[in-house]
């Protein structure tokens, strides 16, 4: 449920769409309702809502894990396997809770340096980690929904945050708001000139917020320009790379037909490292990236002793924005290559294969 609603409690709606065309909607039986906890003192300033959401599925198609930000900075993760539908509330879905009440909690709440709540309003994109049910969690915080949005110069951020498929909570568990503390467990980058640095750190799950010797939960990037934010959902480029567009408003007039629409920036990073670049869109107001493979570009190594073989795929990054398509920058193309192995994948040598032969 997006913001505003009579209720003021965001919520995930699952719908069966299997339904027959002339039945009612029902409920617990053809569709679900989780909703999620919100913070009251919080929602006397703040929008409450859920608008955008990241599903991964399981090996026969069903629905395993979702992750989600809501508009006060609360990133969520639920974990829908073992639970049959009379249990999908956020009491048990929900992967992380406090202690023994069992209060459910996000993954992690997205604050700026100065501790405000940074909303989070475009989905996020949920990348294999480096272990086993791990995941690399990158999303962008702000929105562009109410009048106000369009001068609000509050900080926006980037951020991966490490999800390594445990429970543990960071500090007292009985006292914990999200299972990785603060953004102080984050390494934090920055940009200048088009480049985003970040500097050398160590994947793992943080135990203080000391930023030395200590392996940190991800990194986080401040957005440079004032009032940018992020609002729509970035595109997986390759193995560890991510494209997606930041949005920042245009100044009003006061001539009604001198408004500018305003723009962004298109970016470029890698998901582990948080290292990139960035530069300024040509098609306006950006949305998700869209790929597209070039086929004659597409090439293949002659097989090695085993069969095996190396295909590099080559894709073009499409920008799609408020004044059009672009498949690159300043008349160059801005392509994104990865690599794959084909081919026989393995061999065993079968030394008796004569004897197997002629056997009787």
């Amino acid at each position: 449920a997006g913001i505003f609603s009579s209720t003021g409690q965001p919520a995930l709606f699952i719908l069966d769409l299997s339904k027959a065309a002339g039945d009612a909607w029902t409920l617990g039986t053809n569709y679900y309702k989780i909703s999620l906890p919100i913070d009251s003192t919080l929602s006397a300033t703040k929008a409450t809502g859920l608008i955008n959401f990241d599903a991964s599925r399981g090996l026969a198609g069903e629905l395993t894990q979702v992750y989600m930000g809501d508009l006060h900075g609360n990133l969520w993760k639920l974990d829908f396997a073992g639970f049959g539908t009379a249990d999908w509330n956020m009491g048990k879905l929900s992967y992380f809770k406090q202690g023994t009440s069992n209060n459910p909690i996000p993954l992690f709440i997205a604050k700026d340096a100065s501790g405000i709540v940074q909303p989070i309003s475009a989905p996020p994109n949920v990348v294999y980690g480096p272990i086993p049910d791990s995941s690399y969690v990158v999303f962008g915080t702000g929105k562009y929904l109410e009048a106000t949005d369009k001068i609000s110069t509050a900080t926006q951020s980037y951020y991966m945050v490490y999800d390594n498929a445990t429970t543990t909570l960071d500090g007292v568990a009985s006292s914990a708001t999200s299972a990785i503390k603060s953004r102080l467990r984050l390494k934090t980058g920055t940009t200048s000139a088009g480049v985003i640095t970040v500097p050398t750190f160590t994947l793992g799950r943080a135990t203080t917020d000391t930023d030395a010797d200590n392996p940190r939960s991800g990194w986080v990037v401040d957005f440079p320009s004032s009032k940018e934010r992020q609002i729509s959902k970035g595109t997986v480029t390759g193995a560890d790379s991510l494209t997606f567009g930041s949005l920042y408003p245009g100044v009003a007039s006061t001539s009604a037909c001198s408004n500018t629409l305003g723009g962004g920036n298109v970016y470029t990073l890698n998901i582990s490292s948080g290292n990139g670049t960035y530069r300024v869109s040509d098609v306006g107001i950006l949305g998700e990236p869209l790929l597209v493979d070039l086929a004659g570009a597409t090439t293949i190594t002659p097989s090695d002793s085993t069969g095996r073989r190396t295909k590099t795929i080559t894709k073009v990054v499409i920008q799609q924005g408020s004044s059009g398509l672009s498949a690159g920058s300043n008349g160059t193309n801005y392509t994104q290559t990865s690599t794959v192995v084909t081919g026989r994948m393995t061999w065993r040598q079968i030394n008796n294969y004569q004897d197997l032969k002629n056997a009787p």
